[in-house]
């Protein structure tokens, strides 16, 4: 359950640094988890594809690191990814 919460933090949290950076695609992420958490790049990249479909593509690389981190806490590393034109 715990999980489910925190993934969905992470995919806001995307969202929201993609708006403000004019990232239209990502190509490369990392996020720091903590110990305990059980989410993973597969789990990471499914319900991201899910909720940010129009950021995250197959293509897209993403690096799970873990952190001495509180539960229910990730950090968004690095976003790499194509920008907006204009």
């Amino acid at each position: 359950m715990h999980d489910t919460i925190l993934l969905s933090k992470i995919s806001q949290g995307l969202a929201e640094c993609c708006k403000r950076g004019k990232i239209v695609k990502v190509s490369k992420m990392a996020v720091i988890v903590n110990k305990d958490s059980h989410i993973n790049s597969n789990n990471l990249s499914e319900y991201l594809k899910s909720y940010n479909e129009d950021l995250i593509g197959t293509s897209t690389e993403i690096k799970i690191e873990i952190g001495d981190l509180p539960d229910e806490t990730a950090i968004i590393k690095n976003i790499e990814g194509d920008l907006a034109e204009g």
